[in-house]
């Protein structure tokens, strides 16, 4: 099964492949602004965002993730309008296949009606590399398929979405890879036979929600779906979360067709003057798949560690001596 697997992601070097290109997380409720540049700043606090990711662990060459998101809510001085500015960097390695990812989002937001309404877009590059260290199919020529320094592309990416958030709901939908660019190198290998990457990016839709609902003064809910679709192929998050007192939290994703996931963490709000609301989340989910790779894999390990705040300006105080005491 490795071997396939391997064998797989060599023939990105001879023909153009299409499908579900980027990374996936089971912590969606933390994971907004990654697929919706719409959503910078929806908290109305600078936030800050890692995720780590090690997929079907037991299986050689299988997908690792890393991902930070940073972003920030602000009114300009001149219109008093409300905006949000973020950033997205992801690292994404499945076997040979290691693909970096640098965004930048703006989103221009307005109230409407309870909530806020934002658009937003994102602006980056995206770089995608196959390496030469790899171990062939039995039968096949490493020679003729791989260049001995691997090949590897760079293009132009943008993405596009909308959101709306209230007090206890939020809804988004966005698209990534607007341009959808072919990734492209020609080179030779070491018998001079050509072996040329030719990598498609399809675009990709997101549909994302969520609703928090207080059961009582200690507990609240928070359902959540996560849908993303590259037109070929869907897949679809339900998730749930129960949160005691604010402070500790767990939870269920069902990915459908590929894994179940418990998830679990806890809150601690950070001690400051000149930031309030600061406060640190951190939360660890194992998937257990649920698809053919079972057989295969021992299941998914995820982290997430996020920090919101805001900065409070003390008051300025002016002193005037009375005329009383000149």
């Amino acid at each position: 099964m490795k071997k396939t697997l391997l064998f797989s992601l060599v023939l990105l070097l001879s023909a153009p492949l299409i499908g579900q290109q980027d990374a996936q997380f089971t912590q969606n409720y933390f994971n907004r602004l990654f697929p919706n540049p719409a959503a910078a700043g929806h908290n109305d606090a600078i936030c800050a965002t890692l995720f780590g990711r090690q997929q079907w662990a037991g299986f050689e060459g299988a997908p690792q993730s890393f991902m930070f998101t940073g972003h920030a809510a602000f009114k300009d001085p001149w219109l008093n309008q409300n905006h949000g500015v973020g950033l997205v960097f992801i690292s994404d390695q499945l076997g040979q296949e290691t693909t970096n990812t640098l965004k930048v989002s703006y989103a221009y937001r307005r109230q409407v009606g309870p909530g806020m309404l934002s658009g937003g877009f994102s602006l980056g590059m995206l770089q995608k590399s196959i390496g030469s260290n790899w171990n062939a199919v039995e039968g096949v020529e490493d020679d003729f398929f791989i260049p001995d320094n691997g090949a590897s592309d760079i293009v132009f990416d943008m993405d596009f979405g909308l959101y709306y958030q209230t007090k206890d709901f939020y809804v988004g939908i966005s698209m990534t890879h607007l341009p959808a660019t072919v990734l492209s190198e020609q080179t030779t290998n070491a018998i001079n036979n050509p072996a040329n990457l030719n990598y498609g990016l399809a675009r990709h839709y997101f549909i994302m929600a969520g609703y928090e609902k207080e059961l009582t003064a200690d507990w609240t809910l928070k359902p959540n779906l996560f849908v993303r679709t590259d037109g070929a192929s869907m897949s679809f998050d339900l998730g749930g979360m129960i949160e005691w007192r604010k402070q500790f939290w767990g939870g269920l994703n069902y990915r459908l067709q590929d894994a179940i996931g418990p998830m679990a963490g806890f809150n601690f709000q950070m001690p400051g003057e000149s930031i309030t609301g600061g406060m640190l989340r951190f939360g660890y989910a194992y998937d257990v798949t649920t698809s053919s790779l079972r057989a295969h894999s021992s299941g998914s390990h995820e982290i997430m560690l996020n920090y919101c705040f805001n900065i409070v300006r003390k008051p300025k105080f002016q002193r005037h001596r009375s005329v009383r005491f000149l």
